[in-house]
């Protein structure tokens, strides 16, 4: 697959657990990447030079982050790192001028050098990371270069009337859970789907915590042809009377959820 021209999309298959270094080198045309959560190791500049690459996801079994994996990507745009990475090397995401966001969801900010994020505007990115650790970051080498950190909430819980908010606080080397809570929002319906559910996204408790309405298919046909890989999630896209929505397997994300705040 090395180098070919032609290719714009490419989904691995459940079962992966590696993929080699330098497979999708120089890919120019390659704008989705979906890797199966199976995928433990992502060898060195797998990805490096996909100038039309915009999301990226690194699945949970993730620990390292190559060297190079990313580099050069210059239409990068978002980034979701697990709570499972510990290392990120040298030149990861070297040259990714157009990264706006990083979704950092380890609890120790990992040790990078500068050059990990070179060409990064630090100004605008936003670096999303687990609330009350925000600290951390700030004081951290490189990653406190950020200006923009934020801190989101882990865990979401609803019944009918309620929904909550967990989040991890730390007190020293104690760590506990703490909560919010606010009234159920109304789902709108959709017709083929039952509701199942309200998922957190990316937000802080002071500026407002939003949410995303999960929905299933009541029949397994239910979703339209028009479907496009979105590779910042490995789900689908879609558009359907002139709104956007998200499905991974049998469910089906509304992207116009409710806002608590």
């Amino acid at each position: 697959m090395f180098g070919s021209p032609k290719v714009t999309s490419f989904t691995f298959g459940e079962g992966v657990e590696v993929i080699p270094a330098y497979l999708c080198k120089w890919m120019n045309q390659l704008e989705t990447i979906v890797l199966p959560e199976t995928v433990t190791s992502i060898g060195q500049a797998a990805f490096m030079y996909c100038k039309k690459l915009k999301f990226f996801t690194f699945p949970k079994g993730i620990k390292t982050v190559a060297t190079s994996v990313l580099e050069g990507c210059s239409a990068l745009e978002e980034v979701f790192i697990p709570s499972t990475v510990t290392t990120i090397n040298q030149d990861a995401f070297y040259g990714c001028s157009s990264l706006n966001t990083i979704q950092n969801l380890a609890f120790t900010p990992q040790t990078i050098t500068e050059r990990a994020v070179n060409n990064v505007n630090k100004k605008t990115c936003i670096l999303y990371v687990p609330i009350d650790y925000i600290d951390l970051y700030r004081a951290k080498a490189v990653w406190c270069d950020f200006i923009n950190i934020i801190g989101v909430a882990t865990d979401l819980q609803f019944d009918e009337e309620l929904v909550q908010v967990n989040y991890l606080t730390a007190d020293s080397s104690l760590y506990y859970m703490e909560a919010q809570k606010w009234e159920v929002p109304h789902a709108p319906r959709i017709e083929g789907f039952t509701f199942l559910r309200w998922d957190i996204l990316p937000g802080t408790l002071k500026e407002g915590i939003k949410l995303q309405a999960v929905y299933e298919a009541t029949t397994p046909t239910s979703a339209p042809a028009d479907i496009v890989v979105n590779p910042s999630n490995p789900a689908q896209k879609l558009i359907r009377n002139g709104n956007v929505y998200i499905l991974r397997d049998d469910r089906m994300y509304n992207m116009n959820g409710a806002t608590i705040r």
